[in-house]
């Protein structure tokens, strides 16, 4: 008679879990001020630029330092399309850092905690604004 012995190899695995914590931001106290129309030298007393008499200021809160990034303004309506050639920037400033949405994609460094910021926007057209009520949006998008 003979037996049989089995042998058990202790093995382990380690079982990884992994999750991310995004970055908590709040806009809060958005004041918008109303946009005012410009009207430069050579455009026949018409206005040929839009931009806000003073900024929108809006209060962001943010869990960790982030990125926030400021887009073009965006016509949502108007009496006319903006018509190709239109230059648009908009821009947003916190303590000493101002971005545009035209230099470096519009991105900045925000630091955690509260922050209060400036939005503003200009919109000049190659040719002048027909007579009409405007609506342009400027867009802030934080990121990690």
């Amino acid at each position: 008679m003979f037996t049989v012995q089995h042998t058990t190899l202790a093995q382990s695995v380690d079982v990884p879990f992994s999750g991310n914590v995004p970055v908590q931001a709040t806009f809060t106290e958005i004041i918008s001020p109303p946009l005012e129309p410009v009207i430069v030298d050579g455009a026949d007393g018409l206005p040929t630029q839009f931009e806000p008499q003073s900024p929108a200021t809006v209060t962001v809160e943010t869990s960790t330092n982030a990125t926030i990034t400021v887009s073009a303004p965006v016509l949502v309506s108007g009496a006319s399309e903006d018509p190709p050639g239109t230059i648009k920037i908009g821009y947003v400033r916190f303590s000493s850092t101002t971005a545009s949405s035209d230099v470096g994609g519009g991105n900045a460094s925000l630091p955690a905690g509260t922050n209060d910021l400036e939005v503003s926007m200009l919109v000049e057209r190659p040719t002048a604004f027909l007579a009409g009520d405007y609506t342009y949006t400027v867009t802030l998008t934080i990121t990690p």
